[in-house]
Order: C-alpha cells, then structure tokens, then sequence
C-alpha cells in the first residue's frame, strides 16, 4: 500500500483531530535498515511500531512462515558458492559490522558476504554479496522465490542507494533467486539451481520513487515520539500488517464489509468512503457480484440460501465408488529429493474415504516414516492400490490435488497414465460453496472447509485436535522426518504420526459429512443403507 506523507501521521480523537503537525525533531541516529524500510513500504505504522515497540507486534507463530524466514538463509548460504574467496562480516553489531568492512576493504579483500554500511543521514544496508570489479563494485542481493518481485527491486534499490551515498561506486546490482525449472538429480548443482539477473533497468524505473520514499520512511522513522498511522483498515484482510489490532481495535471481526467474499481493494474502498463497516447496510448503488450479493442477502436475511438445482445437478454426475481424498505435503527452497524443484508441494501422506454405491464404506490412508528418504514413489504406489479405475474422486480445493498428481506424474513416468487419469475423474467439492450454489452466513464469505464444517457437523471440529492445518502438519512432519534426529525421540515421534493421521483423516471425513450434508439440502437419498452405517469421528 503506497502512502503519501501528509497521512504518515494520524492527529488524536477529539480536538486534537485535524490540527496540523508540529515539526518534527529527527533523530539521525536511528538508522533505517532495508527491513525498516521493506515495512514501511507496506505499512508506515507497523514499520514505526517494529522500530521503536516492537513488544506491541505479535510474534510470528506460523511454523510454515517461520521455516521460510529460514530458508532465505539456507538460499544466501548456497549462493555464496558462487563466490570463492569470500570474506563474511560475521557479527550483529552493526558499528562493528562497518569497521569490519572497511578494514576488509583495506586490506585488499575483492568479493564480502554482508559487507555493512550507514550513511550520513541514517540508512544502515548489508549486502548479501559485493564483489569488486575493476575500480567499481557489483552488489547481489539473494532471494529464496523463484522469480524476481517488484518488492525485491525496491529492496536492491535500497540496498544500491545506500551503498552509493556511502561511496561505493556500484556499477551493477543483481538479484540471485531460485531456478523455477531447476530438478534436482543427484547433489546439488549450485549453478543451476540458482538464476542471476541484472536488474539495472528494472531499479532504474523505480529510482526517484524509491529516493521519495526513503526520504519519507526516515522522517516517519527517526521520530521515536510520534507514531505513524496505520492505514490498513483502507485494503482488503489480505494486506494486512502484523499489528492490524493494535491500530484498529474496534473493528468488528466478523459480516462486515471486510469479509464480503473476493471483495477488490476498489468496491472496499467505495464501501469505506461512504462509511459503511457491517455488510447488512451495503449500498445497492455499488455493484457487487451475484455470489457477492448472495452472501450479502443471506446475512440479511438470516436463512441460508440453497440452489437445490444446482446441488442435483452436481451430486447426479457422480459416480460410484466416491473418493474422498487428501494430500498433505511440505515443501523446502532447496529440494532435496529427486525430481523436486525449488518449493515444490512433495506428498508425503494422503487419506481416502470410499463410498461403494451399495452404501458400503471403507477408508485407506498412507504417511511416510522412512526417515530422510523420498516419500512420494512409495506414496504412488499405494495410491494406485487404493483408488479403483473407476469412480468420482472428490476434493477440497480441486487445484491443489491436480497440481499434486500432475507433478508426480512428471517424477514417475510409468504412473503418469494413473495419476492424469485420477485428475479427469476428480470433483471439487468446494466449487458448492464457491459458486454460491449453497450459502450460509457462518461461512462469512470464505469457502474454507473449517468454516463451512460447523455448519454441516459442529461436533467434528478442528479445534481440539493436536494438528489442527495444513501448515502446522507440514512442519510436525518435517521436524519428525528431515531434521535433527537426536531432536526428537522415538515416542515423540510416533505421537506425532499418530496425530498427522487424525488430521488427514479429519479432512476427509469432513468432505464426507459435507457429501450427506448437501444430500439432506436437497432431500435426495443416500445410497442405499448407507445412512446406517455413518463413520464414527475421528479415532
């Protein structure tokens, strides 16, 4: 979100609303970091709140999110392969971290890995690599995505103004990031793995916006008394920063504007201008999509609103047996199986729920517990024992699956046929709740299964299970499976499969319950006895 300086600063309530600013006294001791100023390009106040209380701003608490965090580390440490002879600048304090690259300098050092600078008036940047060419330098920064974002242009913009007030004469500046078509095959080749690209041109176009803002973030940072504004509460729940509920405490948290489903930041702000917050007092002058608008009727209304055309239809072309499936995967920068690219989604278990058009029922699963091995032929193999050559296969979230089978079926050849074939016979079972054939005011906008479950089973919740998401049961795997082994004992880790195969199997036994649910909606018979034999919950 760009902000412009006159809304740096939010005047308190009451009289004191709407006064203009006293000048500010500036401290250029503070310095501004490239993260300082990476947080103040998405949110002045979380930038200001990160700077001087960071106290205030939640902990990071997503394992998945942390993991990544750390894989930019894992990336820089590969990328300095590329470089011999370099010399780290290996200390945090950043007064030291200046002198040591000055010294280093010095005494004839040509290529340093986090060579640190601070300007006169307070920018503070560590290269991830600077290497000296001919009478000038050339600067790398190191990004752990396989492409290069607008964000990291402006970052290395940062990055090179700081290093040229300083004196350096930087004649190129590079990002390195991750080769999206890199498989591994074997060790890992370092010079394939990672891309290199000048970005020159592209910091070029952005030069004189990225100066205003710099100037900008160290007036708003350098002032330690008066806290910046947040301006989140203007976009969308997904630009949201950290301390959202520090700035905006009394914003309701569920049916207003905010949650209306696939809301754009333009029809928000249209809604926001006019000084609209609860969804039931939308206007009908401002246009909204026709599942927009139903999601906005039903919460008017107070009844859920059922397309019992549309549901038919959908459950008649369904075809016998049914396969309820879920993946669960992890995902690491650096691959390290096999076949695996950077980020890939590798399968490392997945449950099944099957449903015989006789009404029988049965279930299968898989989890891989071979430590440090490759989980995924093992995994095909399986699942072509599990899942028959006929009969629907039924998933939440359909791209995520198919995306899943397309992939191994590039890793394994001799199981492509099966794992296609698998992607022509599956059926979201979510597109019910996202093309608004079925609409309920607790799913509160969102086609999430934990928000549409309640609704369906209220007793099958998520919430009292040890893994209760996706991201959680990645990481319990990945500490169980690829990290330190001496990390974790034998009883430790067997708990924690146990608990990965509830959760998997929560996910499909809730498709299940979901399944009955629309069956009910429409008053269309189960197969036949199959109404008797209902799974019980989760072991």
């Amino acid at each position: 979100m760009r902000l412009i300086a006159k809304s740096l600063f939010r005047e308190g309530l009451g009289e004191g609303r709407g006064k203009v600013a006293q000048t500010a006294v500036f401290d250029q001791a503070i310095y501004v970091s490239k993260s300082d100023f990476t947080n103040f390009q998405n949110c002045a106040g979380f930038a200001w709140l990160a700077k001087h209380r960071p106290e205030l701003i939640p902990r990071e608490t997503d394992p998945g999110t942390i993991r990544r965090i750390a894989s930019g580390n894992e990336v820089e440490m590969l990328a300095r392969e590329l470089f011999h002879g370099g010399v780290h600048i290996d200390t945090w304090d950043m007064v030291e971290a200046v002198a040591l690259t000055n010294a280093a300098i010095a005494d004839g050092v040509t290529t340093l890995f986090q060579a640190t600078v601070r300007t006169a008036r307070g920018l503070l940047a560590r290269a991830d690599i600077l290497t000296r060419h001919g009478d000038s330098w050339v600067l790398f920064e190191v990004k752990s995505t396989t492409s290069i974002k607008k964000e990291h242009v402006a970052d290395a913009a940062f990055q090179t103004i700081a290093f040229t007030e300083a004196g350096f004469d930087i004649a190129e500046t590079h990002l390195i990031h991750l080769n999206k078509d890199y498989r591994r095959a074997g060790e890992l080749t370092p010079p394939t793995l990672l891309a290199a690209h000048n970005i020159g041109a592209k910091m070029q176009k952005i030069r004189l916006r990225t100066e205003q803002d710099i100037t900008l973030a160290l007036e708003t940072l350098q002032n330690p008394d008066r806290e910046a504004v947040c301006l989140c509460d203007m976009g969308t729940r997904n630009q949201r920063c950290p301390a959202f509920a520090h700035f905006h405490p009394n914003i309701p948290g569920g049916a207003t504007v905010y949650d209306l489903g696939s809301i754009s930041g333009k029809v928000l702000g249209e809604a926001l201008a006019r000084g609209i917050v609860n969804l039931v007092d939308w206007p009908a002058e401002i246009r909204v999509t026709a599942r927009q608008q139903r999601q906005i009727d039903v919460l008017r209304s107070g009844e859920a609103l059922i397309d019992r055309v549309q549901l038919r239809h959908f459950l008649d072309r369904l075809d016998y047996p049914l396969y309820f499936l879920d993946y669960e995967t992890f995902q690491t920068a650096i691959p390290m199986f096999d076949g695996c690219g950077p980020w890939a989604q590798a399968p490392f278990q997945y449950s099944i729920q099957i449903v015989d058009a006789d009404g029988g029922s049965r279930e299968q699963e898989f989890l891989w517990t071979e430590r440090r091995a490759n989980p995924i032929p093992a995994l095909v193999e399986r699942l072509r024992w599990d899942v028959g050559p006929s009969g629907s296969v039924l998933v939440w979230n359909q791209g995520f699956e198919e995306s899943r089978n397309r992939e191994m079926a590039a890793m394994i050849p001799e199981a492509a046929e099966f794992l296609l074939e698998v992607n022509a016979r599956m059926v979201d079972l979510m597109d019910v709740v996202r093309t608004g054939a079925w609409v309920d005011a607790a799913f509160n906008g969102s086609a999430s299964i934990k928000k549409v479950l309640p609704v369906v089973d209220p007793e099958l919740a998520y919430e009292h299970l040890e893994i209760g998401d996706g991201s959680t049961a990645s990481e319990r795997w990945f500490e169980a499976m690829l990290g330190d082994a001496a990390a974790m004992t034998d009883p430790e880790r067997d708990a924690i499969f146990d608990h990965l195969r509830v959760y998997c199997r929560h996910d499909t036994l809730a498709m299940v319950r979901i399944w009955e649910h629309l069956h009910r909606l429409i008053g269309s018979l189960l197969p036949a006895s199959y109404a008797n034999m209902r799974q019980p919950g989760p072991r």
